[in-house]
């Protein structure tokens, strides 16, 4: 008797307080490095056809967090950051949405070092949504599948003598399937001249690209390129600010690759050198939306790991109607 009373309180309990004995499973723990955009206090100011519309710094993990030096968009709401650490970011628009960036390796087969993993640059298919990228020290252009996937992988032999620290900086698909990719170090010192490989096609399909010339004014140097239609292209400049302590200077440039010198050169046009307009620091990466209410560029600095720099993100207003300066 005593023992069915006690079965039965047992059951009782169980029926009264089903959590004590079922409970809900745990969700998976989340292990993937989160990244947030605070907005930043900004004046609107306008050099040359832009004008400052959005600031933003972004921070993430402490020690794999940083050092972006390009960009692209994956659609109208979402970007993706290179860093020369061989990291992905991927996030959304901060002017339309306060939801975590997500921080991941980009091509878990990449080679360990920094020489195998210094992603300088990269290219997008908007219709497919593959992507390629641009490494300094292989001296090499990684195609990833639209899930960001490794590809294939090519290491043009014109790209042999370039720069350890200063290849494939810039790279850039056209509408049109050709692809341009720029070497950030000047044929000689103080010269505006850079080597540039023009591909009639996909890198890794084009065994035989056309070698070119860009020619950069202001002592700038290329640090990232995006497309605009007609073969033409913005190119994001930068230089050493001799200052204390030093910095860098920032400016725009557009190119048409279907228009060249007399000495076959392909000459960057300036369209604003933003000085103290926009915070200074190291920006690399560069790309832009269509939006309803117009053209926007957004720039994003590269800190080098650097506690005296940030990693920013900015939203620039494109005035197209103010031409380039010759």
């Amino acid at each position: 008797m005593r023992r069915s009373r006690l079965l039965l309180a047992v059951l009782l309990a169980g029926m009264i307080a089903p959590g004590t004995w079922l409970r809900t499973p745990e969700p998976p723990r989340d292990f993937r490095r989160l990244a947030t955009a605070t907005a930043i206090a900004f004046e609107s100011t306008r050099t040359g056809p832009f004008t400052l519309a959005g600031a933003w710094e972004m921070t993430g993990h402490r020690k794999q967090f940083g050092g972006f030096s390009a960009l692209v968009t994956l659609d109208g709401d979402r970007f993706l950051a290179g860093s020369d650490t061989g990291r992905r970011l991927v996030f959304e628009r901060p002017d339309r949405s306060s939801l975590p960036g997500v921080l991941e390796r980009f091509g878990d087969d990449q080679a360990g070092g920094k020489e195998g993993r210094d992603l300088e640059s990269l290219a997008i298919d908007p219709a497919s949504g593959t992507v390629w990228g641009g490494y300094e020290f292989r001296k090499s252009i990684i195609r990833f599948h639209a899930d960001l996937r490794v590809d294939e992988e090519v290491s043009p032999p014109l790209m042999r003598d370039w720069g350890g620290n200063s290849g494939a900086e810039a790279l850039v698909r056209f509408a049109d399937g050709r692809f341009l990719v720029i070497e950030e170090r000047p044929l000689r010192w103080r010269d505006s001249r850079h080597v540039a490989l023009l591909f009639a096609t996909d890198p890794i399909e084009d065994a035989e690209p056309e070698s070119v010339r860009v020619d950069i004014p202001g002592g700038y140097r290329p640090v990232d390129a995006t497309p605009l239609e007609d073969g033409r292209a913005l190119i994001l400049l930068r230089r050493l600010a001799l200052s204390i302590p030093p910095g860098f200077e920032t400016a725009i440039a557009v190119i048409d690759i279907d228009r060249r010198t007399a000495d076959g050169r392909i000459p960057a046009r300036l369209l604003a050198e933003f000085g103290t307009a926009i915070p200074q620091d190291n920006y690399e990466g560069m790309t832009i939306t269509d939006d309803a209410d117009g053209r926007h560029v957004w720039l994003i600095s590269d800190d080098n790991f650097m506690a005296l720099q940030r990693t920013l993100l900015l939203k620039l207003r494109w005035d197209q109607r103010e031409k380039a300066r010759e």
